[in-house]
């Protein structure tokens, strides 16, 4: 595989961690369980998780297997259809890693105590740090999470920080997507100002650069911009914002009809993710469901960030062999995704390559299991 480049364009922030046994109404006052602190970004966090899912775990000494310790006895687990068995074997085959794959990240930080740890922790992770500003009297982005002991849901509110000094000037060439260099695929989220991304998707789009928009935190964009989306990521929130409905409104009853208005936008790839329920994915072609992996969850925090990484190393990987096969790439990043839950922390638990290789887990059991598929051509 010829060295290719993936820029992750987005946010990288101080995470403040707090652990409850429940988060508190308004007005009321609890006493936190644990209290963290980390660093976190929905940017930060992709990188890391697209270097890593390309990547050996750079040791001999592998840890003992996570999911072994962790997932429902064999008589709790539901049976896999044919269909779902073969995902299975057809990802459980160890691959030939390291890939030739360098990851950049593009980014601002402040120049604070928070900002200058961001170099060490990318650098140290495999991530190229070069793209990474420092932005004079100016504070890093802080975000601080808010942790359910027993569900295990997370509630975020952040800062932009220093990413809010950006404008749409700062990426009118190509050159700017990669921070000096052409990447061959960009990825970027919400947390940067709309216009800014939209003027990121149309360089790319213009120059024939495959883009990925992780849409979170859900910010529409103008319609025209769609057409130079290779790839859409959305959660069921995202979803709703981004296609203009109410959360109830997204359902297994709608994912296709949703997914089926963003390929009429022009995006080639549109996935959301399910959470427990795993993920609905579409292209002009082909549309399915995949369901996640049992396991033990200790922290959904990052589980996005870290299926955005596993699905954008995995595109590139395939692209280079000439063949593209989304649900493969769908599977792969429900793995990745799985294994991250399992830990506290966003980018503690993002594995490595041969980690998601190496996983083996039951499928979960939701209701939805059954779903039947919409044929395409009614949509």
């Amino acid at each position: 595989m010829a060295p290719k480049t993936i820029a992750i364009i987005g946010g990288l922030d101080y995470d403040l961690i707090m652990i409850a046994n429940r988060i508190p109404e308004g007005g009321e006052s609890l006493l936190a369980n644990e209290y963290l602190e980390a660093l976190g970004g929905k940017g930060a966090n992709s990188a890391i998780a697209t270097y890593r899912t390309c990547h050996k775990k750079p040791t001999d000494a592998y840890e003992t297997p996570i999911i072994e310790a962790r997932v429902q006895s064999s008589d709790e687990q539901p049976e896999n259809t044919d269909k779902q068995a073969l995902e299975q074997d057809d990802q459980n085959e160890e691959r030939s890693y390291d890939l030739e794959i360098s990851v950049r990240m593009v980014g601002a930080v402040g120049d604070d105590k928070y900002g200058r740890r961001f170099y060490a922790e990318l650098n140290k992770n495999g991530v190229d740090s070069s793209g990474v500003i420092t932005v004079p009297n100016t504070q890093s982005s802080i975000c601080f999470v808010m942790v359910e002991n027993y569900a295990r849901e997370n509630r975020c509110l952040f800062t932009l920080g220093a990413t809010a000094t950006w404008t749409k000037e700062h990426f009118l060439k190509v050159e700017d997507l990669g921070h000096g260099l052409r990447p061959d695929l960009c990825v970027a989220q919400m947390e940067i100002h709309k216009e800014v991304v939209e003027q990121m998707i149309e360089t790319a789009g213009k120059a024939g650069i495959d883009f990925l928009l992780n849409a979170a935190p859900a910010n529409p964009i103008t319609k025209r911009t769609y057409r130079h989306l290779t790839h859409l990521l959305v959660n069921e929130s995202e979803a709703a914002i981004m296609s203009g409905r109410d959360l109830d409104e997204v359902n297994k009853d709608t994912w296709a009809v949703i997914c089926q208005e963003f390929l009429n936008r022009g995006v080639k790839n549109v996935v959301i993710t399910l959470g427990a329920k795993g993920a609905y994915f579409a292209t002009a072609s082909e549309r399915d469901h995949c369901l996640a992996y049992k396991v033990k969850v200790v922290d959904t925090t990052g589980a996005g960030d870290t299926f955005t990484g596993a699905y954008a190393s995995e595109y590139l990987r395939q692209k280079e062999t000439g063949q593209w096969d989304i649900r493969k790439a769908v599977v792969r990043a429900n793995k990745a995704a799985a294994l991250t839950i399992t830990h506290l922390g966003a980018q503690q638990g993002i594995p490595w390559a041969n980690e998601i290789d190496r996983f083996n887990a039951p499928f979960n059991d939701p209701d939805i299991s059954n779903l039947t598929i919409s044929d395409p051509t009614i949509l």
